[in-house]
């Protein structure tokens, strides 16, 4: 996504991606420098950069409240390796994790994400809840680094927000669940990630897109997807060139996924058979077992579930017919304080970009995909 930007004022620093290697270590002072982040500082001094909240805590006399602009030349204090492992969750000070929402569904699973420096009135305070699934790899899953792409992403939003403001963070599979219950209901507040319809041209929408444009706002697009469709590679249809070559071939799109991409190109329930499992694995599963003829899905959750189910040689993208969305998070309009956190995220979104934290999570995430930024 081409929306990164670089911003300096004087001798102020604003955190940007180190270009150097520099010798950074636990139970040190660190003098910040032209090119830093707390993200890059916690991955030099403790191989971890989803540790930046350990740094913040043990400074934020020094950086303020909000950790937007840190001067070249501050001296951090880098607390040592062995008190970053051994902190008790509920009894740590800021950024300790929070207990997580219980979840609705005895099948969902959950994480806790940190909560913020206290203030006065913290105690009284109801923490914002988010809420992912499993299964979208590189950016939603709770087995991969920091909850993977877009959760580290999303974290960092609200850090750069306001480092204040509690939250925690819900795993739970069923995602179709996220928009008909958990967000409506007020289970939830914030639900990632989610392709948002082209709401601008509702005479294309099916009535679930138009559903998801009526009752949810969208916040800006966290990452840029390209979404395609998946074939056998004896099958010919990766080399079809126009969409009418799928018309009566049996098409899987996950539960969850908007069916939009295939509605604004003739892809209807009228010219195809259309099967909707909960998960991606599930369709290349009865791809490979000849029960469907194509997975429309985005590149990087496709690639992830190829190499999960050893696939990869078997099966390949059509490189000609695809469609540019963009991830966002979601919140529900009955949902006041939800829909303005959308606006702090939105914030926090900025920051990241002319702070270069953005490109540094997007890029570590697809390094470890097996893919270059």
């Amino acid at each position: 996504m081409a929306l990164s930007r670089t911003f300096l004022i004087g001798s102020t620093a604003l955190l940007l991606c180190g270009t150097a290697a520099r010798a950074q270590e636990a139970c040190t002072t660190y003098k910040v420098q032209a090119g830093d982040n707390l993200r890059y500082i916690a991955r030099t001094a403790y191989g971890d950069a989803d540790l930046y909240r350990v740094i913040y805590d043990a400074n934020v006399a020094t950086i303020g409240e909000k950790a937007d602009l840190i001067e070249i030349g501050t001296e951090l204090v880098l607390p040592c390796a062995e008190a970053t492992s051994t902190a008790e969750p509920a009894t740590a000070p800021a950024a300790a994790p929070a207990a997580a929402v219980a979840a609705p569904e005895p099948a969902a699973t959950e994480t806790a994400a940190a909560t913020a420096t206290p203030t006065a009135a913290a105690p009284t305070v109801k923490p914002i809840g988010f809420v992912t699934g499993n299964g979208y790899a590189p950016f939603a899953d709770e087995t991969l680094p920091g909850g993977g792409m877009m959760t580290q992403l999303v974290e960092m939003a609200v850090f750069r927000a306001d480092p204040g403001i509690p939250y925690n963070l819900t795993f739970i599979n069923d995602w179709q669940a996220h928009l008909d219950a958990l967000l409506p209901s007020g289970a939830y507040d914030l639900s990632f990630p989610w392709i948002r319809p082209n709401c601008e041209a509702p005479e294309t929408l099916s009535p679930g897109d138009q559903a998801r444009c009526n009752d949810f706002v969208f916040s800006g697009p966290f990452y840029e997807i390209v979404d395609g469709f998946f074939a056998m590679r004896d099958s010919g249809l990766g080399a079809a060139t126009k969409y009418t070559e799928f018309e009566g071939k049996r098409i899987c799109r996950p539960e969850g996924f908007t069916t939009g991409v295939l509605d604004a190109v003739g892809l209807t329930a009228a010219t195809i058979t259309l099967t909707r499992p909960v998960e991606a694995t599930d369709c290349f599963r009865g791809l490979a077992a000849g029960e469907v003829d194509l997975v429309s899905i985005d590149a990087e959750v496709g690639d992830s579930a190829l190499a999960e189910l050893g696939l990869t040689a078997k099966v390949e993208q059509n490189p000609h017919l695809m469609t540019l969305l963009s991830l966002h998070v979601i919140a529900h309009k009955s949902n006041q304080r939800a829909v303005d956190m959308i606006g702090q995220l939105d914030a926090g979104l900025i920051e990241m970009y002319e702070s270069g934290e953005w490109y540094d999570i997007v890029s570590s995430a697809l390094a470890q995909n097996g893919k270059k930024p």
